[in-house]
C-alpha cells in the first residue's frame, strides 16, 4: 500500500463511519458534510487520481483485511506521513507499514498505541538482521536511508 493508498483508505474509512468518530454533534454534522461534499466531487475531478475500480478495489481490501484496518486506524490516529521523515534517517520510500513502537519480539502489542506509521525504507531498516531496534535505538543509530557511494 502507497501513501496515496493509505490516504484513500482513510477516505474510506471515514465516509464509512459518517462522522460517528467525532464526539460533539456539531462537528459530526459538519464531518458528515465534509465527507459526502468530497464524494460527490472525488469523480467530478479530472485531477483525482483514482479510478472508480480503485476505489471499489480499496473498498473491499479495506473491510477484508486486518492489517489494511489497521494501518488506516493507526494512521487516523497518529498520522498519515513516516515518523521518520526529516529527522535525519534519510529519504523515505512511496510504500506505507505499519511499524511497531515496541517490537513484537519485545512484548510489543498490535494495537493502535503501540502502531506508528512508517515507510517500508525505514522500517525494514529497524529490523535489520534480525536485530530489531526500537524507536529511540534506531534513532540514535548511525543508520540512514541515503544511499552513499562506496569509496574503495
Amino acid at each position: 500500500m502507497t501513501f496515496e493508498e493509505l490516504r484513500l483508505c482513510m477516505a474510506i474509512h471515514r465516509a464509512n463511519l459518517g462522522g460517528r468518530d467525532r464526539t460533539r454533534t456539531g462537528d459530526r454534522h459538519r464531518a458528515v458534510g465534509q465527507v459526502f461534499w468530497h464524494w460527490l466531487h472525488l469523480f467530478g475531478d479530472s485531477r483525482f487520481p483514482w479510478s472508480i475500480d480503485d476505489v471499489l478495489h480499496w473498498s473491499m481490501q479495506y473491510r477484508k483485511s486486518r492489517a489494511s484496518k489497521m494501518k488506516v486506524q493507526v494512521a487516523l490516529a497518529h498520522g498519515d506521513t513516516c515518523y521518520f521523515r526529516n529527522r535525519g534517517k534519510g529519504p523515505c520510500c512511496d510504500r506505507a507499514e505499519w511499524g511497531h513502537l515496541v517490537p513484537r519480539c519485545r512484548g510489543g502489542a498490535d494495537t493502535v498505541e503501540n502502531g506508528q506509521i512508517e515507510c517500508r525504507a525505514h522500517n525494514h531498516q529497524r529490523g535489520v538482521n534480525g536485530n530489531v531496534m526500537t524507536i529511540e535505538e534506531y534513532l540514535a543509530s548511525p543508520l540512514s536511508t541515503d544511499k552513499k557511494p562506496l569509496i574503495v
